[in-house]
């Protein structure tokens, strides 16, 4: 029953692999003058049908086109969770709390950003059933108290009010952002330790490279922005190495500029994965990095776990492409403008 269980998994996720859009699908997307363009193309010639089926892409909002791309893949993840497959309801745990993260992120930094009213259309209705806190709630606050009084009797509650706005009014939001990652990762990271054998290096593989390149990213913008010293930047990495040496992210830390961290980077294994055309672009390297192991191990790995997790950054990578064209439409780009920042174009 487990082997037919397995099977069943990995053909679901290599039939909705096998569903993503192709490179044939961005030149049209690319070639579309308006979101609404876009937004009718996923509708009627791709596998986003599903959520688009109903709606008036002749008016749509750009934050709700986002949410209803991101709740198709949101029921795919359903889809492979439903099945008794060991570690599967951990997954399904994990995809959530994830989700909710990301979700308190955005209200944050639509917050910041003096424009918390859009979150009303971004928020994730295909989640109310199984999350923790009420979006609806979140979407009525217009400042940091009211949207901490909308997280209720939760963790993340506790977290947001150990980082109270500063004396100017600013919002501590990388702070934020890095003790509920801290969580999610220790989470997963749980999870990954119950396998064993092959499972678990690919596995490591998978989340270990997303754990890094997070850490990556982080160092560059703290090096970039705001000339941080090494010891304030470890304070604010997530306190794991997954396939970069200790010793190799210690000498990132102790690098003088960013460049140099980068330079580090595309040495490493992890690093050594992205195409050299696609390295100008370090905004989203945790998508990035481990997409071609996933694109492997989707195709080949006999695992269930390894399938799943390797579906998500796969569909994770092709929805920040879509919504990369969507705002390159938004903001007037050509087509050979926003190529170059696409993974999947050519793919």
């Amino acid at each position: 029953m487990l082997e037919y269980t397995s099977n069943v998994i990995l053909a679901r996720a290599r039939a909705l692999y096998g569903s993503r859009l192709k490179p044939e699908d961005f030149a049209a997307l690319l070639n579309c003058h308006t979101v609404a363009e876009a937004a009718s193309y996923l509708k009627s010639k791709t596998s986003y049908v599903s959520v688009l089926g109903e709606i008036n892409e002749a008016n749509i909002h750009r934050g709700y086109l986002e949410t209803l791309l991101r709740r198709k893949i949101r029921n795919d993840y359903t889809s492979l969770c439903q099945y008794g497959f060991a570690g599967g309801r951990e997954m399904a745990e994990y995809l959530i709390h994830k989700e909710e993260i990301e979700q308190i992120i955005s209200c944050l930094r639509l917050m910041g950003a003096g424009r918390p009213e859009e979150y009303f259309y971004e928020m994730p209705m295909f989640l109310m059933d199984t999350a923790r806190i009420d979006f609806v709630k979140m979407s009525r606050a217009t400042n940091f108290s009211e949207l901490t009084e909308a997280l209720g009797d939760t963790a993340f509650r506790r977290v947001l009010e150990k980082y109270p706005p500063l004396a100017d009014g600013t919002l501590r939001i990388r702070e934020i952002e890095n003790e509920l990652f801290i969580a999610l990762t220790k989470n997963l990271l749980q999870t990954i330790a119950k396998t064993s054998g092959e499972v678990r290096e690919q596995l490591t593989d998978l989340c270990g490279t997303q754990i890094d390149t997070q850490n990556v990213t982080r160092i560059i913008r703290l090096k970039r922005y705001f000339n941080a010293s090494a010891d304030e930047i470890r304070r604010n990495l997530l306190p794991w190495s997954g396939v970069i040496p200790e010793k190799i992210r210690e000498k990132m830390l102790e690098a003088a500029t960013a460049e140099e961290v980068l330079d580090l980077f595309f040495a490493s294994p992890a690093g050594r994965r992205i195409p050299e055309g696609q390295r100008g672009y370090i905004h989203d390297l945790y998508h990035r990095a481990p997409f071609y192991s996933a694109r492997h191990y989707i195709r080949y790995s006999i695992h269930p776990m390894v399938a799943l997790i390797s579906y998500i950054i796969v569909s994770d990578m092709e929805l920040d492409d879509i919504v990369n064209v969507i705002e390159g439409i938004r903001y007037g780009m050509t087509p050979e403008e926003i190529k170059p920042v696409l993974v999947l174009a050519d793919h």
